[in-house]
């Protein structure tokens, strides 16, 4: 994982370039501590994904995905944390 990408600075820069107009779907700008806690909340759930996956749990990690992934890289301004929490390769 990259050391930048998952610091506060990093994330106030990614918000600004994901949400850099105002709509619906635009989550609140996060506190630093909110930032940790839903950073390692999605570090945990790539764990839990991944583990999904290597027992043949094929749907349940995908609805997993969208339910609860999503929501957080949608919160963490993440467009795909896959390159970061995910082994390389592992979803080839």
């Amino acid at each position: 994982m990259l050391s930048d990408f998952s610091s506060y600075q990093a994330y106030l820069d990614r918000y600004k370039t994901f949400y850099s107009e105002e709509g619906d779907n635009r989550p609140p700008m996060l506190s630093e501590e909110d930032f940790q806690e839903n950073f390692r909340l999605l570090e945990e759930s790539y764990a839990n994904y991944r583990r999904m996956i290597l027992q043949g749990q094929e749907e349940e990690a995908s609805y997993y995905y969208l339910n609860v992934i999503n929501m957080l890289e949608n919160q963490l301004a993440i467009a795909d944390g896959a390159d970061n929490f995910l082994p390389e390769g592992f979803l080839d």
